[in-house]
């Protein structure tokens, strides 16, 4: 057997590793935990907030497992360490110009913050549902509170593990696969409440149906189409020794971030939605009501703060992600330039300057696909919100092509032995 065959090879073990996982992850979900009634929390399993939730866990609310919490709280320390690691905490920042020693650090911060979020947030979502539906606690002592939010919390941890191990011997970013298998996991039960609202439509169904069907393919076209698209900026590299110089391409998609500020902003809004969980028992009174209806995607005002945190994250992930400074210290390195532009700063603004004009048209187009799928289904059924929203399907979209993207990538490197370093081969 050559030697691209067994890399061919190594790549179908990566994907059905990567499928395995789910599988496993998929079956540990219809696990209860110990101490609740999972009858009670059929009654409040459509709520907007537990929907929300379910998004990043996988599916685990129908039976509060211990893979309920998914990896809600990771994503959200992600966030707040990638924000302070801009400029705003010194030490954070000086870290992430250490190379891998500066990584290692920011990624155990992230872990210790994911814990002490983690904990929070199960504590909160299990108080909130003991008091949107009493009797789901058998044993309402704060101990048993604690358990739970421990055992809640060390399946977040065993998600974030089964998510390094699809990214490091599977195919695909392990948090972002988990998170698009959670969605598609509850497309079954929304597609039957569909078709529930379809059959009591005045239209015929057929035509309600044909006309829905063909919405979503052009809508998936739409979305891989500018998934897809991209601006080339050209770069040149100086060869002294020769005297002559080879021509480029930088190419930067217009969709820099890709749905990364979809999953940040879902993750933001499940903050506030977890603390008025914990509050529950004042649902009468004003501010309890006012602040429900801000972080809520179930009302306009909700998915109207949504799609403002859809357009912050936007351009500030862009920036994260590419990091022009370090993009014109490489071109500096490796004696390449913009036409025109000067080596160093310059280049770092030019490219920020690129950044902040893509912005623009990509967290638009996030926005559109996001919010209006959503405004539209609002008015049909809240409960189906997030399943036949655009963020959703955005999510989905992104994360298999990603995945497709990479088993191309892989396919072509091994086409391609003799152009590569050993140390990018599949390791067996």
């Amino acid at each position: 057997m050559t030697k691209i065959d067994k890399d061919h090879v190594t790549l179908v073990k990566r994907v059905f590793y990567t499928i395995g996982i789910l599988i496993l992850y998929r079956l540990i979900s219809f696990v209860t935990i110990p101490g609740v009634d999972a009858k009670s929390l059929m009654k409040v399993s459509n709520s907007t907030s537990l929907t929300m939730l379910s998004m990043f866990s996988g599916g685990g609310f129908q039976t509060f497992s211990i893979l309920s919490m998914g990896v809600t709280a990771y994503v959200t320390a992600q966030i707040i360490v990638q924000l302070l690691q801009s400029n705003v905490i010194p030490k954070l920042t000086e870290w992430s110009k250490q190379g891998q020693t500066g990584r290692n650090k920011l990624n155990q911060l992230t872990r210790w913050l994911t814990l002490i979020l983690g904990f929070a947030q199960s504590v909160g979502v299990t108080a909130g549902i003991n008091t949107m539906s009493t009797g789901f606690l058998l044993d309402n002592s704060w101990t048993n509170y604690v358990v739970i939010g421990m055992v809640l919390t060390a399946g977040t941890f065993l998600a974030m593990w089964m998510g390094d191990q699809i990214t490091e011997k599977g195919v695909g970013n392990g948090v972002s696969v988990i998170i698009c298998a959670g969605i598609v996991s509850r497309w079954p039960e929304l597609w039957n409440q569909l078709m529930k609202l379809i059959n009591k439509s005045r239209v015929a169904t057929p035509v309600l149906l044909t006309t829905l069907i063909i919405g979503l393919l052009l809508l998936v076209l739409l979305i891989v189409w500018f998934n897809n698209s991209e601006r080339r900026i050209p770069i040149q590299y100086a060869r002294h020794e020769t005297g002559t110089g080879s021509e480029s391409f930088l190419p930067f998609k217009v969709n820099v971030p890709g749905v990364v500020p979809i999953i940040f902003a879902s993750s933001i809004l499940a903050i506030p939605q977890t603390i008025l969980m914990f509050f529950k028992n004042e649902s009468s009174k004003i501010w309890y009501r006012v602040l429900a209806n801000f972080f809520t995607l179930s009302t306009s005002t909700g998915v109207l703060i949504y799609g403002l945190l859809i357009i912050v994250f936007t351009y500030l992930y862009s920036s994260i992600q590419i990091e022009p400074g370090k993009l014109a210290e490489n071109f500096q390195r490796q004696e390449a330039y913009i036409p025109g532009v000067y080596p160093g700063n310059p280049t770092a603004n030019y490219v920020q300057a690129v950044l902040n004009e893509l912005a623009l048209p990509g967290s638009l187009f996030l926005v559109v696909i996001s919010v209006v799928p959503l405004l539209i289904s609002n008015r049909m059924s809240p409960s189906i919100q997030l399943g036949i929203s655009g963020s959703s399907l955005l999510i989905v979209v992104g994360v298999i092509t990603e995945m497709v993207r990479q088993i191309k990538g892989l396919v072509t490197k091994n086409e391609y032995p003799g152009f590569l370093n050993k140390e990018y081969s599949f390791k067996e």
